[in-house]
């Protein structure tokens, strides 16, 4: 009788830890065209389980009316180049991402112009581990690098949260990514607090896409990105050629999208 209850316990112990969900809660700065973290300042969460993760950022919810319309400027280090921003790019779905574990696969959209979805065969990142840690909030983190779609990127992640997810598309790791950037920080998300297991009763869903609008490959997606460059020149050409006096800089994909190759 008590090695059935014995038995029991354990299996209960196992279901509970099996179906616990957590959800962190980061800041994410986009810079693409400054890099050294100058752009604006989003508020993004990842919900996650053992199976299954959700990440959104860019939602016009989790941001206050005041926020999304305020207008910002960014000056280089040498004060050679100047951003500026005139609100934030946020829409009604946000940016996300949905990892599924057992199908080996991903969803995501992103906001460029028009709604983009994407499907694809997860991604598999090539972390190198390093003897480094620190601690961030109450948790001790490990040092991580990687090269991935183009950028150079630096993950701290815990193994006290034993998930393989992180903010974005990263992920491989032993354990939640609480924080990770490129090495210039043109993309940076930082840690801002973690409830694990949470009482929430938001569950993971699939990206709700509407019924006329095309799923992208990964591949269609890199087509669509040389596309939307070579749009973008030929645009500029039109108003120089009207503005002789008007000069752009370089075009370049990596200050369009996180990730390029």
């Amino acid at each position: 009788m008590k090695k059935i209850l014995l038995t029991l316990t354990i299996l209960s112990s196992l279901f509970s830890f099996s179906q616990s969900k957590g959800i962190a809660y980061y800041g994410y700065i986009e810079a693409l065209d400054m890099g050294s973290s100058k752009g604006l300042d989003y508020n993004a969460f990842i919900l996650f389980t053992k199976e299954q993760s959700y990440y959104v950022t860019a939602k016009d919810s989790l941001e206050s009316p005041d926020k999304i319309n305020e207008k910002k400027s960014f000056i280089s280090e040498d004060g050679s180049q100047t951003s500026s921003y005139g609100g934030m790019k946020v829409s009604n779905q946000g940016d996300q991402v949905v990892y599924n574990i057992k199908k080996n696969t991903m969803w995501s959209n992103i906001l460029h112009g028009k709604q983009l979805y994407v499907k694809e065969i997860t991604p598999k990142i090539n972390w190198k581990i390093t003897n480094e840690s620190k601690k961030i909030g109450n948790l001790v983190c490990k040092k991580a690098t990687t090269n991935f779609r183009g950028r150079d990127y630096i993950a701290w992640f815990t193994p006290q949260i034993t998930v393989p997810f992180g903010p974005w598309k990263l992920n491989g790791l032993p354990g939640l990514i609480v924080e990770a950037y490129d090495n210039d920080k043109f993309v940076y998300w930082y840690f801002k607090s973690l409830e694990y297991p949470t009482k929430r009763k938001e569950s993971i869903k699939y990206i709700n896409r509407p019924k006329d609008t095309p799923l992208m490959s990964y591949e269609e997606f890199k087509l669509y990105q040389k596309k939307d460059l070579v749009k973008l020149e030929d645009k500029a050409k039109i108003v120089q050629k009207q503005n002789p006096n008007v000069v752009f800089g370089e075009f370049k994909t990596s200050n369009m999208f996180i990730e390029f190759e």
